[in-house]
């Protein structure tokens, strides 16, 4: 279990560094507003291609068609804002899975 719990954190830690770089981007001046795969291209034109590849090879072949490629369309705050929500709470879940409620019992 707690194997299952230091992965939820890291999740957490993810979303929080998804939203880090968002605010960050909308901070720099970037135009949050445009599709998030074409923001992605303009500011590493490599990135995209190499992620791909990778996803498409080593983890499904579907995930990139099916998931990803619909949240590259989406504005890229929209973006931002998905992955930060499922990030945190799917982390957030993986990290309370297995604990003991503590019970308070109240004397009179």
């Amino acid at each position: 279990m707690i194997f299952v719990r230091m992965i939820g954190r890291g999740f957490v830690f993810v979303g929080l560094l998804f939203a880090i770089l968002g605010v960050g981007l909308w901070m720099s001046g970037a135009d949050i507003t445009l599709p998030a795969g074409k923001l992605w291209f303009d500011l590493d034109s490599a990135s995209p291609n190499t992620t791909q590849a990778l996803i498409q090879r080593y983890i499904h072949a579907g995930l990139w068609d099916s998931v990803i490629v619909p949240l590259l369309n989406r504005p890229a705050w929209e973006a931002f804002a998905i992955l930060v929500l499922v990030f945190t709470l799917v982390g957030g879940l993986m990290s309370s899975v297995g604990r003991r409620r503590r019970r308070r019992y109240f004397e009179n």
